[in-house]
């Protein structure tokens, strides 16, 4: 199986039990990240349930928005798919956009995004994970958080997880 048609089924099992150990340590990072340190967050990881098919669709379509917008090179629609908090951190698109081809090259433009269950946290917030295959042939996990504002999903953030190369 060529690399464009995705993962070998054996990778992909050892990638969901991976993917699944590090997701629960990436919400430790967001819990640990919370700028109130009074928050519960702070002393424990959020509970986090399975999220409903129109929930997960609504992420999933959140995320593949931005993931658009980075692939035409626009900073404004890659930005206004971040949450508040990170719009108020960059400023402005020119600068996120320069952010994300700095720290985050893989998600400017995957051959293949494969996304994985997604989690309602108890807060609200939710946690998707995707598998990105890069224009390279390596593939690193993304485990987004987002938040809803005013009804839209937007994301909060995105860690990336290389994957050991026998995995893939």
């Amino acid at each position: 199986m060529s690399r464009q048609q995705g993962l070998p089924a054996m990778g992909r099992g050892w990638i969901k039990i991976a993917a699944s150990l590090m997701i629960g340590a990436a919400l430790v990072v967001v819990a640990a990240d919370h700028p109130r340190a009074d928050h519960p967050a702070r002393t424990a990881a959020p509970e986090a349930v399975v999220a409903d098919a129109t929930e997960r669709a609504a992420v999933i379509a959140a995320i593949g928005r931005q993931l658009a917008a980075l692939a035409r090179d626009d900073a404004a629609g890659a930005f206004a798919m971040a949450a508040p908090a990170i719009q108020a951190r960059f400023g402005t698109p020119d600068r996120f956009l320069r952010m994300v081809r700095h720290a985050y090259p893989a998600v400017i433009r995957p051959v293949q995004v494969d996304y994985g269950p997604a989690w309602r946290l108890a807060d609200g917030r939710f946690v998707q994970r995707a598998m990105l295959q890069t224009r390279e042939g390596g593939v690193v996990m993304a485990v987004y958080t987002l938040e809803l504002v005013e009804g839209d999903h937007r994301i909060t953030g995105c860690f990336l997880f290389d994957t050991p190369a026998e995995a893939v």
